[in-house]
């Protein structure tokens, strides 16, 4: 279910990130075939939605990719956000990112916060990946949007179509995105130029050189993946406010449950989706916003049970986190719920709610000096090194170097790593 207002994960006050199971999932499934095209591996695929009205998408490497939120709601052709991903996956496989690593490095003026989040990723996911770094200047940076030269965006373009025939499609995919972008264009005066066409060559172009391309594809998405995709768009309408519930897209039972539920009207919700579960008891979404509602109105017993039942077999890390703030909430199997977001925290590289719940687990452990380093975690991944370092500072006032001496020995290391990017910044 879709993390609203707090739950957002908040790189930045104007950078936030949607986190919602079903569609971070759906976007995964249509962008594995594309990275397998590509020769890069399906599972490396990390698909994110940033909350904002612009129209654009870019890449950090390493499986990463971000599409605005107003792209998607703009894009209501699969076919052309998978125009899109091609060019994205085009612009990893072919190394861009890897070459503007160091210009970017040098072009910062927060680098050093870059470094921090950079670190701050690779302690919790145990992993070295240079892409920890990318995202720590990308989301402390708004220039970060990759502008790519225009070889490399003709290049790109080439590899994207070249994926787009291996899927059978051809390049009337990447085409009607690039329309779409010039359209947007046209309507602002250029005033608003989306990041997406920044130093780009010029659409027309890259439209014209295009349509030289063969054309001998499917002009339309596959079924299944077409309908799941029409599913999040219509659900991330009702959560953005965005959505006539007398739309004719808005008048299945799902889109109905969500617009009552965020309109107060919990009860109507709650009885449209106990309906939808029972007549698809295999479709792990409808539970799971079933078991949110539930929990938002109060009900947690009952949310508890569903979230038990749908994360029994570890299924998703999303949903985990839900279930693990259910029992905190419900002050129930602390433990587990510690256990959950530990377990979580080696996998989410872009939420800081993970930090949030392990301090408030914590504290109700009586583990305070393990709380407040959670606490300052959370800090450094949000950009306010000073309530960090006064955290790190309490932290280490309430934990014993003997009985705890890993969460010691990194609540001392990152003290003292905040200590000396103040003393060069002197």
């Amino acid at each position: 279910m879709i993390y609203l207002g707090a739950a957002f994960c908040e790189v930045r006050a104007e950078w936030r990130i949607i986190r919602d199971a079903e569609i971070e999932e759906t976007l995964r499934e249509i962008a594995g075939p594309i990275f397998r095209a590509a020769g890069l591996r399906p599972e490396s695929a990390k698909i994110y939605v940033l909350h904002s009205e612009i129209i654009n998408a870019f890449t950090v490497g390493n499986g990463y990719i971000f599409i605005t939120s107003g792209l998607l709601l703009r894009f209501e052709n699969l076919l052309h956000l998978i125009g899109v991903l091609c060019h994205e996956v085009g612009h990893m496989a072919a190394g861009h990112v890897e070459r503007h690593a160091y210009l970017l490095q040098q072009r910062s003026q927060n680098f050093m916060i870059a470094m921090l989040a950079g670190i701050l990723g690779t302690s919790l996911t145990g992993s070295p990946d240079a892409i920890a770094l990318l995202l720590g200047y990308g989301l402390t940076d708004e220039r970060f949007y990759l502008r790519f030269s225009r070889g490399e965006e003709l290049a790109a373009d080439a590899l994207a179509v070249s994926y787009l025939e291996k899927l059978g499609y051809d390049a009337e995919a990447l085409i009607g995105a690039l329309e779409i972008f010039q359209h947007v264009d046209i309507l602002n005066g250029g005033v608003n130029l989306p990041a997406y066409v920044l130093t780009h060559p010029k659409v027309d172009n890259r439209i014209s050189a295009l349509h030289r391309r063969p054309k001998s594809g499917k002009h339309e998405a596959d079924e299944v993946p077409s309908r799941k995709y029409k599913r999040i768009l219509t659900k991330l309408r009702c959560y953005l406010g965005e959505v006539n519930p007398f739309a004719e897209f808005s008048k299945d039972d799902y889109s109905q449950a969500i617009y009552h539920h965020r309109c107060g009207k919990s009860a109507k919700a709650v009885a449209l989706l106990r309906n939808l579960v029972k007549k698809n008891p295999s479709d792990l979404y409808y539970k799971e916003t079933l078991a949110q509602v539930l929990y938002e109105s109060g009900n947690l017993s009952e949310a508890i049970k569903i979230y038990e039942q749908i994360c029994s077999n570890n299924v998703n890390v999303l949903i985990n986190i839900d279930y693990a703030n259910a029992l905190l909430e419900a002050n129930q199997k602390i433990d587990a719920a510690i256990e959950i977001l530990e377990s979580a925290k080696y996998s989410m590289h872009l939420d800081s709610d993970v930090l949030r719940l392990l301090a408030k687990a914590y504290g109700k452990k009586k583990k305070e000096g393990l709380a407040l380093l959670m606490l300052a975690l959370e800090q450094i991944f949000l950009g306010d090194y000073a309530k960090a370092h006064e955290l790190l500072t309490n932290s280490l006032g309430k934990m014993n170097e003997k009985t705890e001496p890993s969460h010691y020995k990194k609540a001392k290391y990152f003290k003292e790593l905040l200590e000396r990017d103040y003393e060069q910044g002197k």
